[in-house]
């Protein structure tokens, strides 16, 4: 049997692609490669962990004999050699029952066509760990934009944390609202945290997003991430959850994954409601001066103090154990605060909570020194909220 690639960099991307579900240190050993199977007269590649699996179409085609039973690809070898050809029509070229296959493909220089071959071993499919599949008992089913869920889970990786003692807090938490007017997407480690709504509201810049089942929450490990970054971003993705497994499709591609178990936290009630005090500053400029002020503060607190100064917020930090101190001043757009107001916050914190508000106008709402900031964008209904735990400022 032949099968034949028109285009060895898409048969390359593909492969990059199934890449993203192999594990690092895998204790099956076959689970290093890739599952090459056929469904009709289309090809897929799935690779797989212990608790995860990836498909993705194959750009595959017979061209000599028959396809009769599912071989496993050295999937790291085969990339290897892929990633030196230029572009061109690749074969494999598969004894039956044979151990081995080969690599045939053709480079050109100038008007000489110069074919090539390399010879690598396989496995087939039955030696494959059987698959998990969801047991059809979906407890809900949402549709996102692709756009939409790509810049969700980018967010998401800034504040989930990899936490062996509360894997909850490992997650992007994806909260369908019981009378199903919105979903909410949140992130935490603990001491930050993102919230982002999207409403089913088209009118509201939404989407009818719900499809069926029972609102509630779905899990998903921030391992999972880079697995979820093999989608394409031209289609909705489609999440389904049935309360042990989560199955996420686009097109043709389809992951299929474990959710964690236990509850989230409560994030709802971490966040302040009544924020009497605001100050509204420009994001780049807020940025800038808190990169380069945090260069003079602790290298193990990392502590700047924000201080409301008339126009200004001044943005201070010091590292007594170098006597080494650093200080600027951020113009105030708006504000309804009291003079000398001050708090503490980590920097770095600081930063990935601004940067993760897309508007290039803050809004940072203040309660008092002891109690979490909010940040959101300077808009009447924001869309994303940042939250982000203040430290103690020495007197």
């Amino acid at each position: 049997m032949k099968l034949q690639a028109q285009s060895s960099k898409a048969l390359h991307s593909a492969l990059n692609k199934s890449a993203k579900c192999i594990g690092s240190k895998n204790t099956i050993a076959i689970l290093d490669n890739v599952l090459l199977t056929r469904k009709g007269e289309r090809f897929y590649f799935t690779s797989a962990t212990t608790d995860s699996q990836l498909t993705i179409p194959a750009p595959l085609t017979i061209c000599n004999g028959t396809y009769n039973r599912d071989i496993v690809l050295p999937i790291k070898m085969l990339s290897a050699l892929l990633s030196t050809l230029p572009d061109c029509v690749v074969t494999f070229d598969i004894p039956d029952n044979s151990q081995s296959f080969t690599v045939e493909y053709c480079t050109s220089k100038e008007d000489n066509v110069k074919p090539g071959k390399a010879q690598m071993n396989l496995f087939y499919g039955d030696e494959y760990p059987k698959l998990v599949q969801p047991d059809g008992e979906q407890s809900s089913v949402i549709t996102l934009p692709m756009s939409l869920f790509n810049a969700v889970v980018d967010n998401a990786d800034k504040f989930a944390v990899n936490d062996e003692l509360r894997p909850q807090l490992s997650c992007l938490c994806i909260d369908v609202a019981e009378d199903r007017s919105e979903v909410v997407f949140v992130g935490t480690n603990g001491h930050t945290l993102v919230k982002m709504t999207h409403s089913n509201d088209p009118a509201k810049g939404g989407s009818d997003f719900f499809r069926g089942g029972q609102p509630g929450n779905i899990l998903i490990h921030r391992s999972y991430f880079r697995t979820i970054s093999a989608f394409d971003g031209s289609e909705d993705i489609t999440i389904e959850n049935d309360g042990h497994t989560i199955r996420f499709t686009s097109g043709e591609t389809e992951l299929i994954c474990k959710q964690v178990e236990g509850r989230y936290p409560n994030y709802n009630a971490v966040i302040p409601k009544n924020n009497p005090f605001y100050v509204v500053f420009d994001k780049k400029e807020m940025l800038d001066i808190l990169r380069r002020v945090s260069l003079f503060s602790s290298n193990a607190s990392n502590l700047v103090e924000i201080k409301k100064n008339g126009i200004f917020l001044t943005v201070s930090a010091s590292d007594e154990d170098f006597s080494v101190s650093g200080e600027d001043q951020v113009c105030i757009a708006d504000a309804q605060c009291d003079d000398n107001f001050r708090i503490g916050l980590k920097s770095t914190a600081f930063q990935t909570c601004i940067n993760s508000i897309p508007s290039d106008t803050i809004r940072m709402q203040l309660l008092d020194p002891t109690r979490a900031v909010v940040i959101t964008a300077d808009d009447p209904a924001p869309k994303v909220m940042t939250l982000c735990m203040p430290m103690i400022l020495n007197d």
